[in-house]
């Protein structure tokens, strides 16, 4: 079945409406997959890839003879047909990250219509994929207990995994667990997202290099809680993995706006979740969107002081006054970053937008700019001490193509903007045809380009740098800035006053839930007017 699956992945199909054995996790745009990898998955990638890449990329199988009752596994466990639906164990992270850019490559290739990265997901994707909706939960099955606790299979344990020393399958009978070592990838029972074997069976690796998730089948209960994390240095025969799929033009569909598509499913697509309390837009605030709010907001008095400073195009190099009559409000750059505004007037629209998302979702909540630590926080995407936000030390991809909207060439000393920022290629036809000197834009790039980081937020680098609460520095870079300001840590001096650089991207702060809205019971049919400013 699982060998089948993977062998049409290689057909050549024109689109697709969902990803073979995989389930979405988060919005439509992550998607991941409902078993560990199995052996038969394993074995089609080493079949498909170059004869020396796949010596090195086999499983370490001798690592089972570190247990005599498992020794005779090492030549039998990866190869036999027994095993095929097994999940692949006794391989490297780096291993892993391998098969994973085939997949990627296999899936660009024969879905044309997606752009799409596989990965490894983050510790905190992982544990939200394993909850199922259900932030409390304990363990993927929702419940507190190790079995079954009503139906036809009451009693029945839930997860692979080891109940005492020595006791590798539990009561005889059947009470046990059915697996002494590993189980096939689709045993037991799947979460609420259709998951299977989140808790016990291998522990998985995820994008934190040295940490595993979920236990395995040679771990104690306590293990398999979602919460808990394991550490790993190499290989080993309890550690396996799964991936996520990252629709990367997913984003494309859920930018447009108007006022009645402000609504719940447009809300939840455009913040990611950080953590408990704090939310991030994916993107920055667009032309389309302060757009939005100046029409709302039209009668209001302080009308005449929002429009967008489109004349400071003007004062840069000639050929960038072409922007200086349509850049704001021009259909074609709907979806590029609103510029040219001022501290105060992303501070109303953060207003604005507080009061639509609370209405609609209602929830009590603040929107705001960010402070620098929730920035640089959500920046991050939760790698560490990364000086990028898409976690390496370099601006360029394996393929020599740059990772975000920068000035490539302009030294420090040069105070000309906008050379050698012109390109031919956007980012991802430079990926497909290997143009690798330009960043993708003359200027700015529509707020869904390049890859996000690992929350899931676009352009935290480059592009438009972008405002920070109450501050007279901006973070991030624009796309006028060299690489030094693209870097987490570093700051760029800014007065407040509109500039063809500085953009904005909302944060939301969660606060307890609401059971009124201005005075007025939720239950009542009344929807109070909109005042922007109060």
């Amino acid at each position: 079945m699982k060998i089948i699956q993977l062998l049409f992945l290689l057909l050549p199909i024109v689109s697709f409406s969902q990803i073979p054995n995989c389930v979405p996790v988060r919005a439509d745009y992550l998607w991941m997959s409902k078993t560990e990898v199995s052996n038969a998955e394993y074995t089609l990638f080493l079949s498909q890839i170059a004869e020396e890449d796949s010596l090195e990329n086999t499983p370490n199988s001798l690592l089972w003879s570190e247990r005599k009752f498992t020794a005779p596994l090492q030549k039998y466990y990866f190869r036999h047909p027994a095993y095929r639906n097994y999940p692949v164990v006794n391989i490297t992270f780096e291993q892993a990250l391998q098969y994973c850019s085939w997949l990627t490559d296999v899936l660009n290739k024969n879905y044309p219509k997606q752009k799409v990265r596989v990965r490894l997901p983050t510790e905190k994707e992982w544990e939200d994929a394993a909850r199922g909706g259900n932030q409390f939960a304990i363990y993927p099955w929702g419940t507190e207990t190790m079995r079954v606790e009503s139906g036809k299979n009451q009693g029945k344990l839930q997860a692979n995994f080891i109940r005492g020393k020595g006791d590798l399958m539990g009561i005889a009978g059947s009470l046990n667990d059915a697996a002494s070592i590993t189980a096939p990838v689709e045993s037991y029972w799947p979460n609420d997202f259709g998951l299977y074997c989140m808790s016990g069976n291998v522990s998985e690796m995820v994008l934190e290099k040295g940490i595993v998730k979920g236990g395995s089948w040679a771990n104690r209960a306590d293990w398999l809680r979602i919460d808990k994390q394991q550490f790993i240095s190499s290989a080993s025969p309890e550690v396996g993995f799964r991936y996520v799929v990252e629709i990367l033009n997913f984003s494309e569909n859920n930018t447009k706006t108007n006022s009645d598509e402000l609504n719940k499913k447009f809300f939840k697509n455009y913040f990611s979740i950080i953590n408990d309390t704090l939310s991030v837009g994916r993107f920055e605030v667009t032309n389309e969107l302060f757009a939005l709010f100046r029409k709302e907001v039209a009668n209001n008095s302080f009308i005449h002081s929002l429009p967008v400073a489109d004349s400071c195009w003007d004062n840069l190099f000639p050929y960038a006054r072409i922007w200086s009559q349509n850049y704001s409000m021009s259909k074609k750059f709907e979806n590029y970053p609103v510029v040219n505004i001022a501290l105060w007037q992303a501070e109303q629209f953060c207003n604005w937008f507080e009061q639509k998302y609370e209405w609609v979702m209602q929830e009590k909540i603040e929107i705001r700019l960010p402070t620098e630590d929730e920035w640089k926080l959500a920046a991050r995407g939760g790698l560490g001490s990364s000086p990028y936000p898409w976690g390496g030390p370099y601006i360029r991809n394996s393929k020599g193509s740059f990772l975000a909207n920068h000035n490539p060439k302009m030294s420090e000393s040069e105070n000309v903007y906008g050379y050698d920022t012109l390109s031919l290629s956007n980012f991802f036809d430079s990926y497909f045809t290997d143009l690798h000197d330009f960043d993708g834009e003359a200027v700015l790039a529509p707020v869904n380009s390049y890859f996000p980081n690992e929350f899931g937020l676009y352009n935290v680098a480059g592009n438009a740098a972008e405002m920070i609460r109450d501050s007279d520095y901006t973070k991030g870079g624009s796309w006028k800035s060299t690489s030094y300001f693209l870097q987490i840590e570093s700051r760029e001096k800014w007065d407040k006053q509109p500039n063809p650089f500085t953009g904005f991207r909302v944060f939301l702060i969660q606060k307890k839930q609401i059971t009124s809205f201005y005075g007025i019971a939720l239950d009542q049919k009344f929807r109070p007017t909109l005042a922007p400013f109060c």
